[in-house]
């Protein structure tokens, strides 16, 4: 097949951008202004429609420098191709230079120079450029920048940044008589950054550049970082994703849930706080139930079994060391944890996620196929000799590729509908391959595949590019079944595997699918991972086909959330979203002060705008540029009217209102006395609005004090003193109790249901905005993955250390159970850590109920003081009002209550006539158990006739049924009946659960 090329808006907005720049927004100009203050009103007039900031005037010196910014995925390279061409028709410049940062994006640019000179010239109506790429090995190709043809040179910064390059080397004889680099600065190239900020992001790079002795230098790129230089157009990320001209970003994410059976440390972070080193972990931790995964912060010396209360950690030891330049803690075992790797789980999580890869592979094949699209999927692996390996009988599969073929032949049969494919019958070893770098043969080894190192910009990684740019169209045809012309390797591959070389410089506007295998050593952004695969996807024809299958899905090795939120930090770091307004944020911004087209009324009643007759020179004149000054002064309004925080985070509420004509006048009023003109904050306002523009914040309440009505009253007095005294209790019963209830009583161990691992497959699809990225679940999976190498782990032991019993008692109950439910071994063994948990809280439930048949409580000397009754501070929207007129009923104006419930019940307390007193009990107000302290829910006093007063302690819930209750309520509840019952309470009446006042016998 061969590329087709569309002919795109925004792509003849970017060469027009640099064109109307360069002549003066002269339609007649036929050579680039060159003028310092005539090219920087044409810059103002560019900016002013594209609505930039206008930078300090030192782009200027000592050549002209500008921005183009050009999101992965749109066809940067075509742009600048393009303007090139368009540069050579208009004002006849024939030398140019193109200037890369690394081998893999030149051996892009040399493909699309290759197969573009003749339709470029032909769109663009002038003669074909001749194209080279500079070789220090071939320098005579210098020669033809000496004469008048029309000659593209393309070559990488490292070629010439160092004196020791041939091309600054001094030659005495032959061709040269000086630097073969002369014969560039001569031409006085227009040279062309892709890429700058890894081009000349240092001073060396600067050097570079300005070595050349360029006429003008545009700069291409999609993460500008030098911002000083003018951006004449931007079709940034949101842009791109809002005309869906790149594909829609999903991420999968695979949480895997092994209930801690398998010890899993992975590592978040190591960083210095609070004088310290402090890594953050994701570890195990035990719950009521069960082990879950939290976050936990370990220093030093600190030892992960103890934090996390779970004995599967306690062979690494305490912490050694921790790194937060190479990221890594470790453990006195010698087990090291690093940012990157999941330890323990990792297998179950590469299973789970190469699976679902290959799946949405097919089921989009299934989907596409008609329509001559071809599907592509690329894993970036984390060492080659995963994916392939060499031995003394030759090149074998690596584990990884072993694991493919498992999966990927297990997917295959698993669906019928998969035999429409045209892959079907392919055999396994033919639909993937890996692109690396290589080591040449030698005579004691053959060529070898290896892992691409540091920035991946080696000469031998040229293998890698080589390989996979002379396949790109190879790679986009479908295979078809008895078709001579598609019986070819590139055209059955549909599953690439690679190491870091493809990270940039190469795209495929068919690859759909992305799975990152990583490692500690594996620096791919997230940018790039979704980079590869933006493009909109073509057909046999090679035309873009666009509509919604164009989804890009992303295997991330991280939630979607953090997948979200670490791409958003990225574009945040690249100046492609902002979150905050600093001091310079308005500063550069163009605002056109002219008068407003005037309207008019036609003679049909119609309303026309009259155009302006200012020309483009004029109007530049007619605008103004934001200072620095005024930009910090409008920051301070925006702070001292509560719309920007301290930090220059944007308030939420407030932003939601900037633009209304209350806060707008209010601001404007603000502006004006520290000399802001009322058309300038206007336009500030308008830039604030537009860029932040956010969802209503949540209402939070703020906190409020709770004021007593008095201690002074007889019935508060009277129904304290009755409640006040503190209680004692003490249990008594056998262990061989125990176990034959455990074993044979009410809910006995056999019985508990113990589940299996899960592993938890969330898609989620991602929106860009201009200042956030959001993110939306669209689908989630569970699978129960099972694991060979499961860890030994001592059940008896852990169950025994947490109940009290021995380990022959544990052991006893476990073979009893056995003989009576005989899957009970089977569930034990799928999951132990989670049969521990549960085999815990059984035997801890027939110990409760044990302890409530012996519980005996006792009435102590001790009393709760009336003294600790002082105001207290509760959130404003869990206060109930008490009427006035029930003050001389109740201790406090103001009740904090837990629910709808719960305030109805003091609602009914205070109009209830029979209801002398009602106190909500404090939260310090505890009766011990044997379950944990029990805080019950009210104090009242009521009279039954007039004069006979009764007692209540009373424990509020949403039913009446104790069954309806969880256990531990239920055995909190019975505690605290029990504790009313003993000698000295003799008035008290304890009444749980209750949930109207109804429910009281009065």
């Amino acid at each position: 097949m061969k590329l087709t090329y569309e002919k795109l808006a925004y792509q003849d907005k970017a060469v027009s951008a640099v064109i109307d720049t360069l002549s003066g927004h002269d339609d007649t100009m036929n050579t680039i202004e060159t003028d310092p203050g005539l090219l920087a009103d044409s810059v103002r007039v560019t900016l002013t429609n594209s609505g930039a900031t206008y930078p300090r005037e030192n782009y200027l010196d000592p050549f002209p420098q500008f921005n183009i910014e050009m999101e992965t995925g749109t066809g940067k390279t075509m742009v600048y191709l393009k303007t090139i061409m368009e540069i050579h028709r208009r004002f006849s410049e024939n030398k140019f230079v193109i200037v890369v940062p690394s081998r893999a994006i030149k051996a892009g640019v040399e493909d699309s120079l290759n197969k573009l000179r003749s339709y470029l010239a032909d769109i663009h109506n002038t003669n074909k450029y001749h194209a080279f790429v500079y070789d220090s090995k071939q320098i005579s190709q210098l020669q033809s920048f000496a004469g008048s043809s029309f000659e593209i040179m393309l070559t990488t910064v490292q070629a010439f940044n160092s004196s020791n390059n041939v091309i600054n080397q001094e030659y005495s004889e032959g061709f040269w008589g000086g630097r073969p680099l002369d014969q560039i600065r001569e031409a006085n190239p227009i040279v062309i950054i892709d890429e700058p900020q890894s081009v000349d992001g240092a001073d060396a790079g600067k050097r570079a550049i300005e070595s050349l002795n360029p006429k003008i230098v545009l700069r291409y790129s999609a993460t500008h970082k030098d911002k000083q230089y003018p951006l004449l157009f931007n079709f940034g990320p949101v842009d791109a994703y809002n005309e869906g001209m790149v594909k829609h970003i999903e991420t999968l994410g695979t949480d895997v849930n092994t209930d801690g059976n398998i010890p899993t440390v992975e590592l978040k972070s190591v960083e210095f706080k609070n004088g310290a080193l402090q890594a953050k972990v994701v570890a195990y931790k035990e719950t009521d139930e069960e082990f879950s995964k939290k976050i936990i912060t370990l220093k030093n010396g600190d030892v992960l079994s103890k934090k996390t209360k779970n004995p599967r950690y306690e062979s690494l030891g305490e912490v050694t060391e921790l790194n937060s330049v190479e990221q890594f803690i470790e453990f006195r075992n010698g087990e090291r944890a690093t940012v990157g790797a999941i330890t323990g789980e990792n297998e179950i999580w590469l299973n789970a996620q190469l699976h679902a890869l290959i799946k949405d592979h097919l089921n989009r094949e299934l989907q596409l196929q008609k329509r001559g699209i071809k599907v592509l999927s690329l894993i970036f692996l984390d060492s080659v000799e995963n994916y392939r390996i060499y031995t003394d009988h030759g090149e074998e599969n690596g584990q990884y590729a072993k694991l493919f073929e498992s999966i990927y032949s297990e997917v295959l049969h698993s669906n019928p509908a998969y035999q429409q494919l045209n892959d079907y019958n392919v055999p396994v070893n033919e639909v993937h391959d890996g692109y690396f770098a290589m080591d040449k043969a030698t005579k004691r080894k053959p060529a070898q595949y290896r892992d691409s190192r540091g920035n991946a910009d080696t000469v031998k990684d040229e293998s890698a590019y080589d390989k996979i740019m002379t396949n790109k169209e190879a790679l986009l045809t479908q295979f078809v079944p008895n078709n001579e012309r598609t019986n070819t390797p590139a055209a059955k591959l549909r599953f690439i595997f690679s190491h870091s070389a493809l990270k940039e410089g190469w795209d495929n506007p068919n690859v759909f699918q992305i799975l990152t295998i990583t490692t500690p050593a594996n620096d791919l952004t997230r940018r790039q991972k979704i980079g590869r695969g933006l493009r909109i996807s073509v057909n046999q024809k090679g035309e873009r086909v666009y509509g919604p299958h164009n989804v890009v899905t992303i295997y991330a090795n991280e939630t979607f959330e953090e997948f979200a939120s670490g791409l958003q930090d990225e574009y945040i770091q690249s100046g492609q979203l902002t979150n905050k307004i600093d001091e310079g944020f308005f500063a550069g911004m163009i605002i056109n002060k002219a008068p407003d087209p005037v309207t008019q009324i036609d003679e049909n009643g119609i309303e026309e705008r009259q155009r302006s007759d200012l020309d483009d020179s004029e109007r530049a004149k007619q605008t103004t540029t934001v200072t620095m000054i005024e930009s910090q002064k409008f920051l301070t309004v925006l702070k001292q009217a509560d719309v920007v925080k301290p930090d220059g985070t944007p308030r939420l509420k407030q932003l939601k209102n900037i633009a209304t004509p209350a806060k707008r006048a209010e601001i404007v009023a603000s502006a004006a006395r520290v000399g802001l003109d009322a058309r300038t904050t206007d336009a500030l306002i308008e830039q604030t609005h537009v860029h932040f523009n956010v969802p209503t914040p949540t209402n939070r309440r703020e906190r409020r004090t709770v004021e007593l009505t008095g201690k002074n009253n007889e019935y508060f007095t009277d129904l304290w003193n009755q409640i006040a005294h503190k209680v004692n209790y003490h249990v008594r019963f056998s262990e061989s109790e125990l176990i034959d209830d455990i074993v044979d009583g009410d809910n006995p161990l056999c019985k508990i249901q113990v589940t299996p691992m899960t592993a938890i497959q969330t898609r989620a699809r991602l929106r860009l905005a201009t200042n956030r990225i959001d993110d939306e679940v669209v689908e989630t999976n569970t699978t129960h993955p099972t694991w060979d190498n499961m860890p030994i782990m001592d059940v008896t032991r852990q169950i025994a250390d947490r109940v009290g019993l021995t380990r022959a008692a544990i052991i006893q109950i476990i073979l009893h159970s056995a003989k009576i439910d005989p899957g009970f071994m089977t569930r034990l063994k799928q999951n132990p850590a989670l049969f521990v948990r549960r085999a815990i809280n059984n035997i801890q439930v027939h110990q409760r109920k044990l302890l409530n048949k012996s519980l005996v409580y006792v009435q102590s000397e001790e009393l709760w003081s009336k003294d600790k009754f002082q105001p207290y501070e509760a959130a404003g929207n869990t206060l109930w009002q008490v009427p006035d007129r029930a003050f001389v009923k109740t201790l406090y104006k103001q009740i904090a209550v837990q629910s709808k419930e719960e305030e109805n019940f003091a609602k009914a307390l205070a109009q209830e006539e029979r209801i002398r007193y009602f106190l909500k009990l404090p939260n310090w107000f505890k009766i011990p158990t044997p379950f944990g302290n029990y805080n019950p829910d009210w104090a009242i006093l009521a009279e039954s006739d007039g004069e006979s007063r009764l007692y209540f302690v009373v424990d509020t819930k949403t039913t009446r049924e104790m069954g309806e209750l969880s256990a531990k309520e239920q055995d909190r509840i019975r505690a605290g009946r029990q504790s009313y019952a003993a000698d000295g309470f003799d008035k008290v009446r304890f009444e749980a659960p209750v949930k109207v006042i109804g429910d009281l016998v009065i």
